[in-house]
């Protein structure tokens, strides 16, 4: 399972990362702990994977090593003990989500519960956490659930006074394998057309 994962420390959240940030910062923790010979990647390469302009992403990575999070290298500099992390799958970055869909989709694995893959943080939490719009975290979560990286359950609840009230959704994180399927079937029915 490690294999297939790489780990964050839960205090990445404290740092007001803005979601392309966040996404270069991840991206970058990524090859270093997967390419024996790590090479810091060109600006052209993080936008290409992460689906932003080539300036935003030198800008991106000029803003992190100046807050000490990058080395001169371009290696992730995280402090964490080691105790308190979170962990995201390899196969992130090669289907074709985005950096807010990236953020978000951590955000909701920072959240879940490990044993039942599940977590409900409301709409407002994940955009205060990941510095987006609720409006654009709504459209996160949407794009998620399309292309099965999730699944999102309406909840409700009842009040002392007996009223009924909407609750936030319950989010099901699925296997990674679900979404890979699902962007080779589309890979597959984009060939046919």
């Amino acid at each position: 399972m490690n294999r297939c994962r790489f780990s964050i420390p839960n205090d990445i959240w404290k740092w007001n990362l803005k979601p392309q940030g966040f996404a270069v910062l991840v991206y970058l923790c990524y090859l270093h702990v997967h390419c024996k010979n790590y090479i810091a990647p060109s600006a052209e390469e993080i936008a290409f994977r992460l689906h932003m302009s080539k300036d935003m992403a030198a800008e991106q990575i000029s803003a992190l090593n100046y807050r000490g999070l990058l080395n001169q290298n371009r290696i992730p500099v995280l402090k964490s003990t080691g105790k308190d992390f979170f962990s995201l799958p390899n196969e992130l970055f090669f289907l074709n989500i985005g950096h807010g869909a990236i953020t978000v989709y951590a955000y909701l694995l920072y959240c879940e519960d490990r044993r039942t893959h599940q977590c409900h943080p409301s709409y407002r939490t994940i955009s205060d956490a990941v510095h987006l719009a609720v409006s654009t975290v709504m459209k996160h979560i949407t794009k998620l659930a399309d292309r099965q990286f999730i699944t999102v359950e309406s909840t409700s609840y009842i009040d002392k006074c007996g009223m009924k009230w909407n609750g936030n959704n319950l989010y099901t994180i699925l296997p990674i394998q679900m979404a890979v399927d699902y962007c080779y079937q589309q890979q597959l029915l984009r060939l046919e057309a």
